[in-house]
């Protein structure tokens, strides 16, 4: 596309989808999304929109705007990146230059965040006064939509638009216009130095990069507070931690953030100081960093230092001590072994059997873990509260009525195999058809793919269609079925065909 919006320094990729549609006077939402990339179902996402490579497209390569240069520098994949481990990171890049289906938001955890996202889109007057001088129009910036930010760098606080960040038309891109109407600030907290403002600019600012380990993250953040003088025996002081969070950061503001601290034994920020299992915020560690780290860090060092961590609990082979008998090391794995067979390793334990458990773990370790692995029994019992013949039996003769009942009604939606499911009161089934085979049989030789169910309501436009007016019009055919030729299935186009329609 010639003349494509080059994006300014900061605004948001959705901005400039945003803006190519005001510059060519498009005003559908589905036209735009069809000239630019070529999918009438792309959604309008603010933060970590998908299907940049067809934006990058758009540009000449001599400008250098590749999908990672643009997912660096117009997306809030850079707040992210550095917390999640380089395999995600790659496969986040990967979703978020073609098609997603909703991966990136479950892949970074968004979906499942305690972080409060903002409900407004949101802006800075007096930017949007510099705009207009400096570019004369107005756009998006990055960092005025992040979670926790509630302040411009350079000027105030940031106002609400009318606008949501979820719109209620998903496919509409939002363009910034001068008679946008602004909604008073309700921020009551101070700007607490905008610490989290210019935190979140460094990160927007990092260039990609591999990230650290959620291991390497872990021991980063033990030496820290090894350094801060808050461990005892290389575990960290909950209270002493607690104590100089809260003397950094107020309770409001934490509590605002959607992270505040409590004394539950899962609070973030007990988790947060054991080992990583799983990504965190970028919220979470900048509380953190500035609580223990002061004012004199930034980004660039600390993903430095973490990555240059080195795992240090690597497997450890342990082998009979060369002090201990023959004959005594022989009795006690004869003692065990008799056990663990009969009645397995749990029950072994509990049945009198402990002490040579423990024995035996701290002077033939490799030898104990191999016969348990051998004679484990599983806990989990069979669930035979369900007779599933049964089951199957009457879902089966349900699901034939609902047939025989609507074997002559054109109306409805798509006959599928969760329709009849719900017909029948059974969608919570759904995942147990493996143990009813007739009833999954069924709804394989019944259900109704898509073209069979444009072909009945084909059917029904013919049949409902009045016979005084003549012949019924294609185009009149095509409306009162709800088709189009894009959405038109082959089976479909041939039944047409079939009846004398050619197209």
């Amino acid at each position: 596309m010639l003349n494509f919006p080059v994006p300014y320094p900061d605004e948001l990729l959705y901005s400039v989808v945003a803006r190519a549609g005001v510059h060519f006077g498009i005003t559908s939402p589905k036209q735009l999304l069809d000239t630019i990339f070529g999918d009438r179902k792309v959604v309008a996402t603010v933060d970590l929109p998908s299907h940049i490579d067809a934006i990058s497209k758009q540009y000449p390569d001599s400008l250098g705007f590749t999908a990672n240069t643009l997912i660096y520098k117009h997306t809030f994949f850079p707040l992210y990146a550095p917390f999640i481990p380089e395999e995600r990171r790659l496969a986040t890049l990967d979703w978020m230059t073609y098609r997603a289906k909703g991966a990136v938001h479950v892949g970074l955890g968004i979906t499942t965040s305690r972080i409060r996202q903002p409900e407004y889109l949101r802006v800075c007057p007096q930017c949007l006064e510099e705009q207009l001088s400096e570019h004369g129009e107005l756009y998006w910036l990055r960092q005025w939509q992040v979670p926790g930010c509630s302040h411009c760098l350079k000027h105030g606080d940031l106002c609400d638009t009318q606008y949501r960040l979820h719109n209620y038309h998903r496919h509409a891109y939002v363009a910034l216009t001068p008679t946008m109407m602004c909604l008073p600030s309700n921020s009551n907290s101070p700007p607490n130095g905008k610490r989290i403002e210019r935190r979140v600019k460094e990160l927007l600012n990092l260039p990609p990069a591999r990230s650290p380990s959620l291991e390497q993250w872990s021991l980063f953040y033990k030496q820290t507070a090894h350094a801060a003088d808050i461990t005892r025996k290389s575990k960290v002081i909950y209270d002493l931690l607690k104590h100089k969070v809260l003397s950094s950061w107020t309770s409001q503001h934490l509590a605002q953030l959607g992270i505040p601290i409590t004394d539950n034994k899962s609070n973030w920020l007990r988790l947060f100081m054991r080992k990583h299992r799983k990504s965190h915020s970028f919220l979470q560690h900048i509380v953190i960093l500035e609580t223990l780290l002061g004012a004199e860090w930034n980004f660039k060092d600390v993903i430095s230092q973490a990555r240059k961590q080195i795992a240090q609990n690597l497997p450890v082979a342990y082998f009979p001590s060369k002090n201990i008998s023959q004959s005594v090391l022989h009795a006690k794995r004869k003692a065990w072994l008799e056990m663990v067979k009969g009645q397995g390793t749990r029950k072994s334990r509990k049945t009198g059997g402990d002490s040579v458990y423990t024995w035996l773990y701290r002077n033939d370790r490799n030898w104990l873990n191999a016969i348990n692995n051998k004679y484990r029994r599983t806990t989990r019992s069979e669930n035979r509260r369900v007779d599933w013949n049964e089951r199957d039996r009457l879902i089966l003769e349900r699901l034939k009525a609902i047939k025989r009942e609507h074997a002559n009604i054109l109306e409805g939606p798509r006959r599928s195999s969760s329709w009849y499911l719900a017909q029948s009161g059974c969608r919570h089934l759904s995942r147990k058809l493996g143990k009813m085979p007739l009833s999954a049989a069924f709804l394989k030789g019944n259900s109704e793919d898509v073209a069979s169910c444009q072909i009945r309501r084909v059917i029904r436009a013919m049949v409902n269609y009045d016979s005084h007016l003549g012949e019924i019009p294609y185009w009149e055919l095509l409306r009162l079925s709800g088709l189009s030729e894009q959405r038109m299935y082959e089976r479909t186009r041939q039944f047409l065909h079939y009846l004398g329609w050619a197209k």
